[in-house]
């Protein structure tokens, strides 16, 4: 069996790194909980940080109101558009109808006179083809 000696000074160092990231993280939260008590003192615990908070909460209302009748006549002006749209599409479609409807009577017609052309080319040939014989 092969006896692998281990590295005990890099062990204590990886040790005493551990150690001092935890205490790091320890005063790093205790900085912030403390900074965030500070804020939340200065805020509500005093009466020029309350008239701030009231400040802020009717600042905050105004928006919620702005944002609210913003997006209210967006909404109204989104369905104007969609209902002019709607309209100008029904009437292009009735226009293509109409005229669809045009081109097929136009082409009814045409085909019949096409046929009475025809027709009357058919009896004048026979008649002249009679009258030489």
């Amino acid at each position: 069996m092969l006896f692998i000696p281990y590295n005990n000074s890099k062990q204590k160092r990886n040790r005493k790194e551990m150690e001092m990231n935890t205490k790091n993280s320890i005063v790093t939260y205790a900085l912030v909980g403390l900074a965030a008590g500070t804020v939340a003192w200065l805020l509500l615990g005093t009466k020029e940080g309350r008239k701030q908070m009231d400040r802020a909460s009717d600042g905050i209302r105004e928006l919620s109101k702005s944002v609210r009748k913003t997006t209210k006549e967006g909404i109204r002006k989104a369905s104007e558009i969609a209902n002019r749209a709607t309209e100008e599409i029904d009437a292009l479609r009735s226009q293509a109808k109409n005229k669809g409807e045009a081109a097929v009577k136009k082409a009814d017609r045409m085909a019949k006179s096409g046929v009475d052309k025809a027709r009357n080319t058919v009896k004048a040939a026979k008649r002249r083809a009679e009258e030489e014989i």
